[in-house]
C-alpha cells in the first residue's frame, strides 16, 4: 500500500503525518496499538491519535514515523518557512530530529549529540560562552 503512504508531491508537510499515518494504518487494518508495536512503542497509542487528529508530533518522533511512511525524512517539511524561527521550533530541536534520522548514528549517540548541541547553543546565545567574533569571518 505504498501509494496510501506517498504524498503526490513528493514533499510532506509536518501537519499531513497524521492524515497519511491513519490513512496507512486503517488501510493495513492496524488497530493504533497494533502500530505502537509497530514503531516498537517510539510513540504510544494515545500520542499516534492525537497526530491523526492533527496534533503536530514532537520532533523526536518524526523520524520513526517517517521510516514507518516510508518517506525520506529529507522530504517532510515544516509549515512556513524552511528555517526553524519561522515555525517555532527551536535550532536545537530541528538539528535533534536530523541526528535521530541518521542510519550511522546508535539512538544513544543521537542524544548525546543532541544534548552536547542544545547546551553549547543555549550556552552561547545566554552570553556563558564568549565567541572571538574575528575568528569566525571569512576572509
Amino acid at each position: 500500500m505504498a501509494s496510501v503512504s506517498q504524498p503526490a508531491t513528493g514533499v510532506v508537510d509536518v501537519r499531513e503525518l497524521g492524515a497519511l499515518l491513519k490513512a496507512r494504518r486503517t488501510a493495513d487494518g492496524l488497530t493504533l496499538r497494533a502500530l505502537q508495536a509497530e514503531l516498537r512503542n517510539a510513540l504510544t497509542a494515545s500520542a499516534l491519535s492525537r497526530i491523526e487528529n492533527g496534533a503536530t508530533p514532537d520532533p523526536r518522533n518524526v523520524p520513526a514515523i517517517a521510516e514507518w511512511l516510508n518517506i525520506p525524512i529529507s522530504q517532510i517539511a515544516w509549515p512556513g518557512q524552511a528555517t526553524a524561527t519561522n515555525r517555532g521550533d527551536s535550532i536545537p530541536d530541528v538539528v535533534e530530529v536530523h541526528l535521530r534520522a541518521d542510519k550511522k548514528l546508535s539512538p544513544v549517540a543521537a542524544d548525546v549529540l543532541a544534548m552536547t548541541f542544545r547546551r553549547l547553543y543555549e550556552d552561547i546565545v545566554a552570553g556563558k560562552i564568549r565567541l572571538d567574533e574575528t575568528r569566525t569571518k571569512r576572509k
